[in-house]
């Protein structure tokens, strides 16, 4: 398969992860309350801004001037991943997570007005699906940057 399709495929199957977990996390844990997994707390949690919950309550322009920014995020890791699609995987395999991480995220606020954040962590702030897919994609886009960094050494 085309590293493209394959991407696209990637990026389909992180943001319906994602959705579904967040559609879970808002009927289920909402609804009945935490739960332990192990040692991961899995409680609702709605965050109207953005990593760590920075800009929390930071007014009515957060929302817009989020959904604007990940919106021009969207289409800029869009624009790379087809520049990329002949480049190496891991790259393009970041690529793919980053649009999905930003995606997932940026339908919760279209959608909800918030993020859904249920994944509670000891010492850690609570995220969901969309993070872990951004946080890796960033860690893969920068070990192909390594890569072809060392590479051309």
């Amino acid at each position: 398969m085309p590293r493209l399709a394959a991407a696209i495929v990637g990026v389909g199957l992180l943001l319906a992860a994602d959705l579904y977990t967040k559609s879970w996390a808002a009927s289920e844990l909402r609804a009945r309350g935490p739960r332990r997994v192990g040692p991961v707390l899995l409680r609702y949690q709605e965050n109207g801004g953005t990593i760590f919950g920075w800009l929390r309550g930071g007014g009515p322009l957060v929302r817009p001037a989020l959904v604007a920014y990940s919106t021009v995020v969207s289409v800029a890791l869009v624009v790379l991943l087809v520049r990329q699609r002949r480049g190496l995987a891991v790259m393009v395999m970041g690529l793919a997570a980053m649009l999905a991480g930003v995606l997932g995220n940026l339908f919760d606020r279209l959608i909800r007005g918030f993020v859904v954040d249920f994944i509670d962590l000891p010492r850690w702030p609570t995220f969901n699906v969309a993070d872990v897919a951004l946080a890796g994609g960033i860690a893969l886009g920068l070990a192909g940057l390594l890569i072809t960094r060392f590479r051309a050494a």
